[in-house]
């Protein structure tokens, strides 16, 4: 039988291109999110970007047990991507709860969770919007840095913390989500030529919750798939393609071109929760800012 990826098995594999400095070096990254843009990179990560401690004492109040806040868990329906998520019901991305992911409306009337939710999960002093406001500004070119508003004046959620526990993993996937309906607004607004994920670590797992980022471009059209035609097949994908593993620590960053590379988290082992926050970035049509939410 005829090997379906023998075409391709002598060809040159797509390097996943990445630069990994620490938070004392960020002027390297002054033109990260143009970089991403461009593809002259697809992943940077920022070492300490944010107080490890701040986030590291936060990141384990949210493990904790009962005591923390409630989660919602729109992929429930999917045991092993079972996400628990602060700071909206409704994310700005498919789940196994809503496929074509939720209303524009609905996304709006959760943002007004947000505040709640977050205001006492990190220490006093710790504003974790501006910070995130802050920092990404210092990788936008001077750009200036704004959480997207509706037409209506209201505003999106500028992040959210996300909690995977034992057992639990985030399957390969791609975050070009320009086509929801909560993204209609939106959309028109941005540069859609990618969409950027951007995730801080507050707790990491003891075993497992790394990043993995594919040479695998979501404009392939040959992309491999298991027989139900919806899932990639990662045996075939981690066959085919260039891999990177990114392992990240308490107060890391990443900025990830999602919109463009195949990416996953490993599955998580042990009693120690992976929890991040963190959103969607783009640049503005026009190129003049930036804009963040989650």
């Amino acid at each position: 039988m005829p090997n379906p990826f023998s075409d391709t098995a002598t060809a040159p594999r797509r390097p996943v291109r990445s630069l990994d400095m620490a938070a004392a070096d960020l002027a390297q990254g002054a033109q990260a999110i143009d970089d991403l843009y461009a593809g002259d990179l697809d992943v940077i990560v920022v070492r300490g970007a944010f107080d490890a401690e701040t986030l590291a004492a936060a990141g384990q109040a949210l493990d904790a047990g009962p005591a923390t806040p409630a989660w919602s868990r729109p992929n429930e329906k999917m045991p092993v991507e079972d996400l628990q998520l602060l700071g909206t019901d409704n994310p700005a991305t498919p789940t196994y709860q809503a496929p074509r992911g939720a209303t524009l409306e609905a996304y709006l009337a959760s943002a007004d969770q947000h505040r709640q939710d977050t205001e006492a999960v990190f220490a006093p002093g710790f504003n974790a919007r501006r910070q995130i406001h802050d920092l990404l500004g210092r990788l936008s070119a001077g750009r200036p840095v704004a959480v997207p508003e509706a037409a209506d004046g209201r505003p999106y959620v500028p992040f959210t913390i996300r909690r995977l526990v034992d057992g639990r993993q985030i399957g390969v996937h791609h975050d070009y989500h320009y086509g929801l309906d909560l993204y209609r607004e939106l959309a028109p607004q941005v540069d859609t030529r990618t969409l950027i994920s951007y995730v801080a670590t507050l707790r990491a797992p003891q075993v497992g919750g790394e990043l993995f980022v594919y040479g695998a471009t979501s404009d392939a059209t040959d992309l491999p798939r298991l027989p139900n035609g919806f899932a990639y097949d990662l045996a075939a994908i981690e066959a085919r393609y260039d891999c990177a593993r990114f392992v990240m620590a308490p107060g890391d960053l990443f900025l990830l071109a999602s919109g463009r590379l195949l990416h996953r988290v490993g599955r998580i082992a042990g009693p120690q929760a992976r929890i991040t926050m963190g959103g969607f970035l783009a640049l503005s049509q026009s190129g003049e800012r930036v804009l963040f939410w989650s």
